[in-house]
Parts: C-alpha cells; sequence; structure tokens
C-alpha cells in the first residue's frame, strides 16, 4: 500500500511548540500571521520540533503545507529517522493537497479536518490521524497510531463503507 503522510502534527509537534511560543489564538488567521511572517524565517523552531508518532513502514511521499524551507523540513525528516521520500510543499493554504498528490498514493494521513475533507472530496482516499485538535470529526476514517496494520484496516473499512458516498456525510 502507498501511503503518503502529512508533516506537522502527524510526525511533528507543530501545535505544541506553536502553543508554547505563541499562547493560544484567537483565530486560525492568527496562526497562519505567525507562521508566514515569524516562523517562516526561523530555522530552529522547525528543526526542532518533537517527534510525536514513529511509523513501522516506508511513505511514498510526504505533503505538507509548510512555507519555510524545503530544505529545513527534508533535514527534520532525516534527523529523526524518518525515511528519505519526496516532500510536495503546497505553499497557498486554501489549495487541495490532492492536486498535487492524486495518482502517486492509495491513501494519505493527515491531522487537518479540513484537508481530509479536501481530500477525500477530490478522490484522494484520507484517514484522518487523531489529534487533540480535531475532536469535532467523529470516529469515521480516524486513526489512532501510524501503525501500518492499522492503516491498512482503517482503510479497507473506510473505502468498503463510507469513500463512495463521502459527500453525503458533510
Amino acid at each position: 500500500m502507498r501511503i503518503g503522510l502529512d508533516i506537522d502534527d502527524v510526525l511533528a509537534d507543530f501545535m505544541g511548540t506553536y502553543l508554547n511560543r505563541f499562547g493560544t489564538p484567537k483565530t486560525d488567521f492568527e496562526i497562519t500571521k505567525n507562521v508566514s511572517q515569524v516562523l517562516i524565517k526561523d530555522r530552529n523552531f522547525w528543526l526542532n520540533l518533537p517527534v510525536i508518532n514513529t511509523i513501522d513502514f516506508v511513505p511514498e511521499l510526504y505533503c505538507t503545507k509548510r512555507v519555510n524551507s524545503k530544505e529545513w523540513t527534508r533535514k527534520w525528516l532525516l534527523e529523526n529517522d524518518f525515511p528519505n521520500r519526496p516532500i510536495y510543499q503546497v505553499i497557498c493554504q486554501m489549495r487541495n493537497k490532492a492536486d498535487f498528490i492524486k495518482g502517486r498514493i492509495d491513501v494519505f494521513i493527515d491531522d487537518s479536518v479540513g484537508n481530509f475533507i479536501k481530500m477525500n472530496l477530490a478522490g484522494v482516499p484520507c484517514l484522518l490521524k487523531d489529534t487533540p485538535y480535531n475532536q469535532g470529526w467523529g470516529p469515521i476514517g480516524r486513526v489512532y497510531s501510524l501503525n501500518k496494520e492499522e492503516i491498512e484496516d482503517t482503510y479497507h473499512l473506510f473505502m468498503d463503507t463510507v469513500f463512495r458516498d463521502f459527500k453525503n456525510l458533510l
């Protein structure tokens, strides 16, 4: 199975590190502003994010909406013993990751409910990695670890029961 992975809050503790630095944001725009105006230039922030999940497989690719240097992302992945695989970087926060990786993977793992919905609606199966920040979405399509067996089992259940009719869940 070709599995694609998001990085922040799937592999790296972006939100916890962000909150420690900036405090609780009042809006999502505040996070976007701090990332695009401050963190974009902060190499140490990106290179020192703690690992929150490990994997027991080699992913097909990584796809992220980070705005920082792709080389910093690659360095973080390699320094934290993640496989050296292609990185697709979607600079525009409003773009759909599916546009960049469709046909390259069988399933994608993301923590963002918005990305999860957009990707599934675009025909790219996406499972939601459980985090404290995405509890507003129910259990459908949710994985609790990055264990290959759990991902495969959840993928097959999702494809057999929900994926074809995903838009009717919304």
